[in-house]
């Protein structure tokens, strides 16, 4: 696993330089990633590019300070082997929780074989990802018929599921308000007239207007 230098100097640029293009989901962020990420923030050697730590996840990571701590504690409770098995097989958070009693360290334990977790080996961890999520559906069918107890657990882990998606959700959301804002920035400093301030003024007012946010705010007011 490749990791952070941590010399005087700080090798943050030459890594931040390969994640300009970084996927903040975390089922495409490699162990690697995730531990770079780790050290990055326990080190705290952002700071000497006059940053905090949201900052340098915003301006050199790509994502939000949320998503990153996010990925940061899914190694924190899984270890590296979860993020291989993400990238090999698409498992989630919720589902890699219902077979870690499959996971052996290294290793998930199907059909009394233990198959590496490691790249090579993703067409065996696929399928046998693909049976242990069968099986898993099945038990948790069958709880569910068998008391409204386990119906509560699978709404609470569907819950979970959807708060995954609306965050990855409101981070897209965030990035291309970011990039509004970046690219209305460009006049700022240049010598506009008045009927072109009143241009980009009334620009400005109209998109907010059609933000369904921003009209639901103004509802909320008016009450």
């Amino acid at each position: 696993m490749s990791e952070i230098k941590t010399d005087g100097a700080y090798q943050l640029g030459a890594w931040v330089g390969r994640k300009q293009a970084f996927a903040e989901v975390a089922g495409r962020c490699s162990a690697a990633d995730a531990e770079c990420m780790r050290q990055a923030r326990e080190s705290k050697h952002y700071r000497t590019l006059g940053m905090n730590w949201g900052e340098f996840c915003k301006q050199r990571m790509g994502m939000s300070r949320a998503s990153a701590d996010r990925i940061i504690g899914l190694l924190q409770e899984f270890g590296p082997q979860y993020f291989v098995l993400a990238q090999a097989t698409g498992i989630n958070a919720v589902e890699y929780r219902r077979i870690s009693g499959a996971v052996r360290g290294q290793a998930l334990l199907h059909a009394g074989e233990e198959i590496p977790i490691q790249a090579e080996n993703t067409p065996r961890l696929a399928a046998a990802v693909a049976e242990l999520r069968r099986a898993g559906r099945a038990a948790s069918d069958a709880g569910s018929r068998a008391g409204a107890e386990a119906g509560m657990d699978d709404a609470a882990e569907q819950a979970v599921t959807k708060s995954e998606d609306l965050n990855r959700t409101l981070d897209q959301l965030e990035r291309t308000l970011a990039a509004a804002v970046s690219e209305t920035g460009r006049v700022h400093g240049l010598r506009l007239d008045v009927a072109q301030i009143e241009r980009l003024q009334a620009i400005v007012l109209a998109q907010l207007q059609r933000m369904p946010m921003v009209q639901l705010m103004q509802i909320v007011v008016r009450k």
